[in-house]
């Protein structure tokens, strides 16, 4: 079974047990699986929920990325898988089409801890009591996606305790935390949306990403 129809599986078996969802559940997951699957390093962008107030109905980011990349979110990615995945050159040299751009993405794997869309600041508690409700589900996708680097959007140190109960953080040297647990390295980085010029949030993700400590993970 490929990992997309596990997790189509999963998010199935997920609604079913959390009748909240229904009608309402966004998906997520790998976004091209035979281009996610020939990356040396597969890479796994974690947020909180997906920023829709005003979420009128299903949909899926696997679909959504294939077809177009919008919004400053889902640029801001692009642009630091471009790095990831070619050792950060100039970011000036990540391309603007939209139909490169959708290649870079096809080449890596998201999903948010919610799966109803919420505002533009996630509300903390909600955050916290949906990990606590769905984590069996949380950390099947992780496995199911099986990655071997996440880029955390979700900062606060607590959700990953909920998740990973014995995680160690340390400091990079560039005042991000690291850790290494169940063989998947994390950086507990910014939001994608973080209001900081791209070039800043750039360099420094490749400076923690290329540093030693890093690496001896």
């Amino acid at each position: 079974m490929s990992k997309t129809d596990e997790l189509n599986k999963l998010f199935e078996k997920w609604i079913k047990d959390f009748p909240v969802y229904k009608g309402k559940f966004i998906r997520d997951g790998v976004i091209n699986e035979s281009e996610y699957k020939g990356q040396s390093d597969k890479v796994l962008f974690l947020a909180k929920e997906p920023n829709d107030p005003d979420q009128e109905g299903e949909w899926d980011f696997r679909e959504w990325w294939s077809k177009e990349i919008k919004y400053t979110f889902s640029h801001r990615i692009c642009e630091w898988a471009y790095g990831l995945i070619n050792n950060f050159p100039p970011v000036s040299g990540c391309p603007n089409s939209n139909e490169k751009r959708k290649e870079i993405m096809a080449k890596i794997a998201f999903m948010n801890i919610k799966k109803s869309g919420g505002g533009a600041t996630a509300d903390n508690d909600v955050i916290e009591e949906t990990l606590k409700k769905e984590i069996k589900y949380i950390r099947d996708e992780i496995n199911i996606i099986s990655p071997d680097t996440i880029i955390s959007g979700i900062g606060n140190i607590n959700y990953w305790k909920l998740i990973f109960p014995h995680i160690r953080f340390i400091n990079s040297g560039f005042d991000i935390d690291v850790a290494k647990v169940n063989g998947f390295r994390i950086i507990n980085f910014y939001h994608p949306s973080y209001r900081v010029p791209r070039s800043m949030s750039y360099s420094l993700l490749g400076r923690i990403y290329n540093s030693e400590i890093f690496k001896n993970l």
